[in-house]
């Protein structure tokens, strides 16, 4: 009998306060692609919770049908009030991570930079949607795949571009298997 291991994609929310470039707009399109793919979902963040996302949710008018979506998705809402803290993610449970509104030095040793490079690494692939001022000094991915997009396109592209990579490793595995 063969069973057919669930892919599980790590969303990263990297809010940092009152410049938290972390918005609902940011994160439907990858969610959906994701969950519909299908694949299961962990949202995490630094501290963990409930991310301040409170005005959006109130908000009743979206361009973007994925939002709306969102905000309508008991579900989706219950994922993102109930976030695990960074601490209690274990890369190896993944295939992937999406980070949306990293801010600072993409390589550093801590926190939601250090989450990132745990996963590449490892060997697994990462899209980063950036936050206003990411450093990304030359140093490397090592093993892994580095996506990043900062336009308004990105998230759903570095979506689709993570879920292919994904694809076409487990059918690589599967072949040589």
């Amino acid at each position: 009998m063969d069973v057919q291991i669930p892919i599980r994609f790590l969303i990263i929310l990297a809010a940092d306060g009152d410049n938290s470039e972390v918005r609902i707009a940011r994160l439907a399109p990858a969610y959906y692609l994701f969950r519909d793919a299908p694949a299961e979902i962990v949202l995490a963040t630094p501290s963990g919770g409930f991310p301040d996302l409170t005005s959006e949710l109130r908000q009743s008018v979206h361009k973007e049908p994925t939002v709306g979506r969102f905000l309508t998705d008991r579900a989706a809402r219950d994922d993102l009030a109930d976030t695990l803290r960074l601490d209690q993610i274990v890369t190896e449970d993944f295939d992937a991570a999406f980070c949306i509104g990293l801010s600072g030095p993409l390589w550093s040793a801590e926190g939601v930079a250090a989450t990132i490079r745990a996963f590449l690494t490892s060997g697994k692939p990462v899209a980063v949607i950036p936050g206003r001022r990411l450093d990304i000094t030359p140093e490397g991915a090592a093993a892994g795949l580095l996506i990043l997009g900062d336009c308004e396109a990105s998230p759903l592209l570095s979506a689709h571009a993570l879920l292919k990579v994904v694809l076409e490793g487990r059918k690589t595995v599967t072949s040589a298997g």
